[in-house]
């Protein structure tokens, strides 16, 4: 699923009035009331009439000149335009730990893997077990969606998702992209959700319910992500089953059982690698 990640970028600039745009001045103008409000203190950041006295305060001095004004309308919009690029920078490392993989993940999540395991174990039929390549691997559920849709693919085609995806995305046409297109979009919009929500627990710091709102927003995008992940790899799966034999067609590549098979994934790792690997002892060398 890297190769997906890899396009996380230019989703978002497609996408940047909802994901970064209006989501940044949101956040310019949430910092500057946690800023305000600051020195209420924790214990009374929400107290109503503490908050009406605040309110009621005249402005200082220098907000009832024009040109501050316009000064201060310019530090906000390059306060939300300097958000949405870090916003839109973090969001792509948090895609990819979501992923759960790397030490660090495996480290801190791997008591929550062994209950995923155990869990996947006793969802087994009497007199079954999970086979091995289908057994839990990623610290995340989220990863272990997208892993399971490579397990699958390979197990039962013999050919490697990341190398054949980008051909068969080439032979769909609109309508077969669109479903898988939207699970993607709603994967990346969560991810960027949750690179806001890091902003706003920091502001909590200052005015503590921000914090509050920050959690939730988290909260919300890693409950999205899951389930936009667990979409994605039903339609990623879905659709390399119905476009096989039309990338083999594309490539012409017979079927003499008139199905795909693993030795017929075989063949076209051969013809995708392009005489990348080559036989011990051999110079690899062409005519």
């Amino acid at each position: 699923m890297d190769s997906l990640l890899n396009g996380l970028g230019g989703k978002l600039a497609e996408r940047w009035v909802a994901l970064l745009a209006v989501p940044g001045l949101l956040f310019s103008l949430t910092l500057a009331l946690s800023w305000w409000l600051h020195p209420l203190g924790a214990a009374h950041a929400l107290d109503p009439a503490l908050l009406s006295d605040r309110l009621d305060e005249k402005p200082s001095r220098w907000l009832v000149s024009t040109p501050h004004r316009l000064a201060l309308a310019a530090l906000v919009t390059l306060t939300a335009a300097v958000s949405a690029g870090v916003a839109a920078e973090l969001s792509r490392p948090l895609a990819r730990l979501w992923l759960g993989r790397g030490r660090v993940s495996g480290v801190l999540l791997a008591v929550f893997l062994r209950r995923r395991v155990r869990q996947a174990e006793n969802e087994a039929r009497p007199g079954h077990r999970l086979a091995p390549p289908y057994r839990p691997e990623r610290a995340t559920r989220i990863g272990d969606h997208l892993l399971l849709v490579e397990r699958r693919v390979d197990v039962q085609y013999g050919v490697a998702l990341a190398r054949i995806w980008p051909r068969m995305w080439q032979l769909c046409d609109d309508g077969q992209r669109a479903p898988v297109q939207q699970a993607w979009n709603q994967y990346t919009a969560a991810s960027v959700r949750a690179a806001w929500s890091l902003g706003y627990l920091a502001l909590g710091l200052l005015w503590w319910p921000a914090g509050l709102a920050g959690a939730a927003l988290y909260l919300s995008a890693w409950t999205a992500a899951r389930r936009a992940a667990a979409e994605l790899a039903v339609l990623v799966e879905a659709l390399t089953d119905v476009k096989l034999l039309e990338l083999a067609s594309a490539l012409g590549l017979p079927l003499p059982h008139g199905r795909f098979t693993p030795a017929d994934g075989q063949a076209v790792e051969n013809i995708l690698d392009k005489g990348t690997f080559v036989a011990a002892g051999s110079d690899g060398g062409g005519s």
